[in-house]
């Protein structure tokens, strides 16, 4: 038979583990969009893409990088020629959109846009 204290203990733990789940995925967003931002001037809006691998792994990608008039600043297809903005857009999708999977489950699966929230510090 299951102690009630601490089926209680462990469901309240959850819980909070979930809570900080939550609270983590605008951050691993905003983390993601400023290592762009930070090689890629102008960047105003990422659209990323989530889908499962050939490992069948859920995967975030960074399909393209648009400047607030539209312009694009990268394409997966054609990639960029500056290095840094290629490692930015690695580290973005390893270390900030995976995580965004991890978090919220098959939210991101698809087609998805970020975008920089205003008076993030």
């Amino acid at each position: 038979m299951k102690n009630q204290d601490l089926v209680a203990n462990f469901r309240r733990t959850r819980d909070q583990w979930d809570a900080l789940g939550l609270a983590l995925v605008p951050l691993a967003e905003q983390l993601a969009f400023q290592a762009v931002a930070d090689v890629l001037p102008g960047a105003a809006v990422i659209e990323v893409r989530g889908e499962i691998n050939d490992d069948w792994l859920r995967i975030l990608r960074i399909q393209r990088v648009l400047s607030g008039e539209g312009d694009v600043l990268f394409d997966v297809a054609e990639g960029h020629d500056d290095r840094r903005a290629e490692d930015a857009i690695d580290e973005a999708n390893a270390e900030y959109l995976d995580l965004l999977l991890d978090l919220t489950g098959d939210l991101y699966m698809g087609n998805h846009t970020l975008e920089p929230v205003l008076n993030a510090s």
